[in-house]
């Protein structure tokens, strides 16, 4: 069978079988069958090249064909594969555990291991709350979340949303959540105040927020706002949730989002995508000490009554301890900051031609945001089939998270690709 007949009769298998995610069944477009990864750029089975300006789901934070992750992993994969945690401990937990405390710092010393960042933040929301029950405060039950956030697509997390495309179907959703309403909640860190203070400070457990709200069209929250939101924990006796999974390990210009906000310390940090950069399925809840050691004195199970079969799995934290090498060793994160500048800099020249409302990121992370979704959806066509580059759709907001090894140059390619996208007749260089 040649290339072109395999190609179609894999594709018709896919489109009789494989149910995709986010994704409607009847496009306009096939989907792209990809077979092979290098660097920043992916490869069809008809032989074209794209350069993945989205990382995947934003989570291919070293690109492509990384062979020192892969020799690793395969090691491990022979050694010991995986162990409940439960039971045991495997060295690659133990060390990846232990390398997390190091970067967050005292005193977010303690890591449950999950294996996307939904189940995390479900985590994140059983710890909150049996937290609070174990202190003798088991009228703390409420969740505060921004509602242009987005956290995951489990029914907690939905209900944790706005977004009406996430949360339609799903009623009736659980109860015990409560979303800061309208545009303010992204920008004025005193509508969480008055949100949570309404529903009554003394039944919320915590406060979830994510430093560059992702899912909504990649919007940085204004430095000071998570220092406020601290503060309001503080004061009300709220725990702090931040969710890094789009934004951790580099991916704005730090190790994590919140640090560019160096006085803010949240009580609970969950990760996810960068982690592993793609090449296996992790997510961690990373907490205070004192939180754990509250724990501790369950006088049901002295431990946390919560968990997962391939939490913690060890093929997966040795993929985990290889990236962070990698992301250490080679400079990424400062590589993020750097090349960061340069992306947002040459995207903010498109602003006010084609429909270009506002360019918004921070590092490594990027929204070009249209007047209407039909022209987004148009321009990312266009990206993808006329300059094979690769962006990530997101209402009337196309996305750009390169992997982290991306280069000025390719920079200046996705920024190219862009402004030619907005004027067809144009031809890239």
């Amino acid at each position: 069978m040649d290339r072109l007949s395999t190609t179609k009769a894999i594709l018709a298998n896919a489109a009789d079988h494989v149910w995709r995610p986010w994704a409607p069944i009847h496009a306009d477009h096939d989907p792209l069958l990809l077979v092979e990864g290098q660097g920043c750029e992916v490869v069809a089975a008809d032989g074209r090249r794209f350069l993945d300006a989205r990382a995947g789901v934003f989570n291919a934070a070293l690109g492509y064909g990384r062979q020192d992750v892969a020799t690793v992993m395969a090691t491990q994969a022979v050694t010991l594969m995986a162990y409940t945690l439960q039971e045991a401990i495997t060295p690659p937990a133990a060390e990846l555990a232990t390398r997390l405390a190091r970067l967050f710092g005292e005193p977010l010393s303690r890591t449950f291991f999950c294996n996307s960042g939904s189940e995390a933040i479900e985590s994140a929301i059983k710890v909150a709350r049996m937290f609070h029950a174990l202190s003798g405060a088991g009228h703390r039950r409420l969740i505060v979340s921004l509602a242009p956030g987005y956290h995951g697509s489990t029914l907690a997390t939905a209900a944790m949303t706005g977004m009406p495309a996430v949360r339609a179907l799903m009623e009736p959703l659980p109860e015990g959540f409560v979303l800061v309403p309208g545009d303010q909640a992204g920008s004025d860190p005193s509508a969480v105040a008055a949100c949570a203070l309404g529903a009554g400070a003394d039944q919320v457990a915590a406060v979830v927020v994510e430093p560059v709200l992702g899912v909504a069209g990649i919007r940085p929250l204004p430095l000071g706002y998570l220092a406020a939101v601290r503060r309001l924990c503080d004061g009300i006796g709220a725990l702090m949730v931040v969710d890094e999974v789009m934004t951790g390990y580099g991916r704005t210009g730090r190790w994590f989002g919140y640090q560019h906000e160096p006085l803010v310390l949240p009580d609970i940090v969950v990760t996810s995508k960068g982690l592993t950069a793609g090449y296996a399925p992790l997510a961690t809840m990373t907490c205070r000490q004192h939180i754990y050691e509250v724990f501790a004195r369950d006088p049901v199970l002295g431990g946390l009554r919560h968990g997962f079969t391939t939490g913690g799995h060890a093929t997966a934290c040795a993929a985990a301890c290889a990236v962070l090498d990698a992301i250490e060793t080679e400079g990424l994160v400062e590589n993020a900051a750097r090349v960061g500048v340069r992306l947002l800099s040459g995207l903010r020249t498109l602003i006010g031609e084609q429909g270009v409302r506002q360019v918004r990121g921070r590092g490594l992370l990027a929204a070009v945001e249209f007047d209407t979704a039909d022209r987004a959806a148009e321009v990312a066509l266009r990206l993808r089939e006329t300059h094979r580059v690769l962006a990530r759709l997101q209402g009337a907001v196309v996305a750009f998270a390169p992997p982290l090894i991306c280069t000025e140059v390719l920079a200046d390619r996705i920024c190219e690709a862009m402004a030619c996208s907005l004027r067809p007749q144009a031809v890239a260089r």
